[in-house]
């Protein structure tokens, strides 16, 4: 009776037993099946890092895009490397007058650059570039930079990668060094586990007998805890796998998912992304060398990382290079030049370059998220192209970090309105808030270009003499006396000097003839979209604007009256590399050449003889024209400023608006002076092109009439055709007029006098 229950039990137990091992069994095949699905059998519609691109860098022959060291410190960001021998590919060399790269190319949206060695040969106006042929080229273009990876909540940085961009020496110096037997075992190998098992018994610690299989098994569908129980899921999923997916699929998911090393927050996981954060390279540019690197770091990514042990990393490496040979993937004189190289491991994004893009980038997500949900704006693997230059960049946000109180920065091209250059404060990780584009302040007399610009619309002339004299207005119902800077009354000025001085006064003398509504267009048509003042406090830049806002408004002035809208993003990419969207500049003409080049003009009378004529002090002597800005008590300075390729507002105050006794020459000047000396001897643009439709005449600058040889103050000036001057100087004709005008210097009283 006993012996009959035993066996019923028995029977129970196995059939519980059996139905447990189903359970379980169909349980993990779900899972599996579920996993898989997700994962698209390919590893490319998982959840993979965004990554954010910088713009290309071109160089044009005949237009100078740096010095040789200058291209050399953006070949030296892009993972290149100086020789001085025969450039191979991704090597660069200096031999004066030459430099000559072999470049890697690429293919960007809008940007395509052939691989292959370029010469570039200085000469005295700029580089003249040939290919290998000696066949003169327009220009080529350094591949863009990556300038930062979105890796979501779980800081999980991961890259797509196809089994067509494994190199064959990343795929061997992987399976030698961790599963030689990959290609014939069907997901466990028997040999491995016995040798694993052996050891157990031994009494060591619970052994590794894993293969690729079995690993990508555990990071796919297991936890990390290592258990007997665990293990025997962990080989009947490998042997699932292995009969559900050909080998190519199973070592390409493994390599997008195996975990090499920690960078600060963020996790790098996958060989794509682990080529770029040690070595600054695509998986597709790998050296022998640094394929074993990476081989090696699945062993102890911590343990054998270049960046913490590089003899220990070495030590691994050449023990990869070895099991290769042994497993006859290379052969013995690749071995030995490949144990003879060194170990050159190179940040991809270095964190001060994180720290220095970190406004910008801020800015790009903040442009995509209404379009993009933000959680799958940093786990889908986009690629988003910006128009960012990062050297620009970097020296962008060193030199507001340096400013004495907050401060930003905005530069742009303007012809395309591309952003290249965007700091929104001193520190980003202490304050997010971006002042180059989400403060408002008044930009004092940085507005006055638009009244300007406004009054030669309408037939005035930069030799039009206004009134400068103390005025009290009657504005929403109180009286206002502006009063000049410095206290000091031309009685008359033209107004050419009436900008260059940046004179109240006749500002608002001026804004009464050209009229508000007229301002308001002017400024409306140049892009300015904050609120604006429907009173002559508009004419001394009474309405708030942003940064950004106010400088990308000077456009039509730097570029022959065109206007392109701000550009940060260029175009945004699937992880599959469709084109999800792009963003074309759109420039639009909105403004007379000739006014935009006389505006320009007068602007560069600010920075030779006006309130910007420190620029030279500062050592910067290249064409340039800007207008300085100052808001009552010193609360905010700013400098906008324009060469004939770049395009740059500076602001600087307090974010609590108190008084700090500010100027735009003495506080932001010399900020925009410290960027774009070095700036602009990257992308220099020769002078101001003038076009057609300008006349040139000599005036005196006391009459605005045409000069006369008794005119003591006389220059040339420029006018559009039909607005010049016909009548010659009544102030300073031989006679005692003339002589007593002489004694007295009182010009503006003896042209009152006429007047009268």
């Amino acid at each position: 009776m006993g012996r009959r229950r035993a066996r019923e039990a028995g029977k129970w137990l196995a059939a519980a037993l059996a139905i447990t091992i189903v359970l379980t069994g169909s349980w993990l095949v779900f899972q599996a099946e579920r996993k898989l699905s997700m994962l698209a059998l390919g590893g490319l519609g998982e959840s993979f890092s965004t990554r954010i691109w910088s713009a290309p860098f071109v160089v044009r022959a005949g237009i100078s895009g740096g010095a040789a060291p200058e291209l050399a410190a953006r070949l030296d960001r892009l993972g290149y490397q100086r020789t001085e021998n025969a450039p191979a590919r991704g090597q660069y060399r200096w031999s004066p007058p030459d430099f000559t790269v072999d470049l890697k190319g690429f293919r960007a949206p809008f940007q395509t650059q052939s691989e292959g060695v370029f010469v570039l040969h200085q000469e005295d106006n700029g580089w003249r570039i040939n290919d290998s042929s000696a066949n003169p080229l327009i220009e080529i273009a350094f591949e863009p930079e990556l300038a930062a990876e979105l890796s979501g909540a779980q800081k999980v940085r991961r890259a797509p990668l196809s089994w067509e961009q494994i190199p064959q020496n990343l795929r061997d110096a992987v399976v030698s060094a961790e599963d030689k037997r990959f290609w014939s075992h069907w997901g466990i190998d028997p040999r491995a586990i016995a040798r694993a098992s052996w050891a157990n018994l031994r009494g060591h610690d619970l052994q590794g007998a894993s293969t690729i299989t079995q690993q990508l098994t555990k990071n796919l569908f297991l936890s990390p805890r290592r258990t007997f129980v665990r293990k025997i899921e962990e080989a009947a999923l490998a042997v699932y796998l292995s009969w559900r997916l050909d080998k190519k699929r199973v070592l390409t998911l493994y390599l997008n998912h195996i975990y090499l090393g920690q960078d600060g927050a963020a996790s790098v996981m996958g060989m794509r992304a682990a080529s770029r954060y040690y070595f600054n390279k695509e998986t597709e540019d790998l050296s022998l060398p640094e394929a074993a690197v990476l081989a090696g770091l699945i062993r102890g990514p911590g343990y054998f990382s270049p960046f913490h042990d590089l003899a220990a990393c070495r030590l691994r490496r050449d023990q990869v290079l070895q099991r290769m040979k042994e497993d006859g993937a290379i052969s013995e004189s690749e071995l030995l030049t490949a144990l003879a190289a060194p170990v050159q491991a190179v940040h991809g994004i270095a964190t001060d370059e994180k720290r220095d893009n970190a406004y910008y980038i801020a800015e790009v997500v903040r442009e995509l998220v209404p379009r993009y949900d933000g959680a799958a704006l940093a786990r889908n693997g986009l690629s988003i192209y910006t128009t960012m230059d990062p050297v620009l960049q970097s020296l962008a946000q060193g030199t507001i970090r340096r400013a004495r109180h907050q401060a930003a920065l905005v530069c742009l091209d303007p012809h395309t309105g591309d952003i290249l250059a965007l700091s929104g404060g001193r520190d980003f990780s202490l304050s997010q808030f971006n002042r180059a584009t989400q403060a408002l302040r008044q930009p004092g007399s940085a507005f006055k270009p638009f009244v300007y610009a406004a009054a030669l619309k309408i037939g005035l002339t930069p030799a039009t003499l206004l009134r400068d004299k103390p005025k009290t207005y009657r504005s929403a119902g109180r009286d206002w006396s502006p009063n000049n800077y410095d206290g000091i009354y031309y009685s008359t000025a033209t107004m050419r000097d009436a900008l260059a001085h940046s004179l109240n006064a006749a500002t608002l003398d001026l804004a009464e003839r050209v009229g508000v509504k007229r301002v308001q267009e002017l400024a409306r048509s140049a892009g300015v979209t904050s609120p604006l003042r429907n009173d002559l406090g508009l004419a001394l830049g009474g309405s708030e604007v942003g940064l950004l806002e106010l400088a990308s408004a000077y456009e039509p002035f730097a570029a022959a009256g065109r206007r392109a809208s701000p550009r940060l993003v260029v175009a945004v990419l699937d992880a599959d590399g469709v084109l999800l969207e792009s963003t074309p500049p759109d420039s639009v003409p909105v403004l007379d050449p000739a006014v935009a080049y006389l505006t320009t003009s007068m602007m560069e009378s600010v920075v030779k003889e006006g309130s910007g004529r420190g620029l030279a002090t500062m050592g910067f002597i290249a064409p340039a024209a800007g207008k300085t800005g100052t808001t009552n008590d010193g609360r905010d300075a700013w400098f906008v400023g324009y060469t004939p390729a770049l395009l740059t507002g500076v602001w600087t105050g307090a974010d609590d608006n108190r008084p700090l006794k500010l100027t735009g020459a003495k506080d932001a000047l010399p900020l925009w002076a410290s960027f774009m000396l070095q700036a602009d001897a990257m992308r220099p643009g020769g002078d101001f092109d003038r076009p057609d439709g300008l006349v040139e005449s000599r005036i005196c600058a006391d009459s605005g009439m045409r000069a006369v040889s008794g005119c003591p103050h006389k220059h040339d000036e420029f006018f559009i055709s039909g607005t010049e001057p016909l009548r010659e100087c009544v102030m300073h004709r031989a006679g005692l007029m003339g002589w007593f005008q002489r004694l007295t210097g009182q010009s503006g009283l003896i042209q009152g006098l006429l007047k009268k």
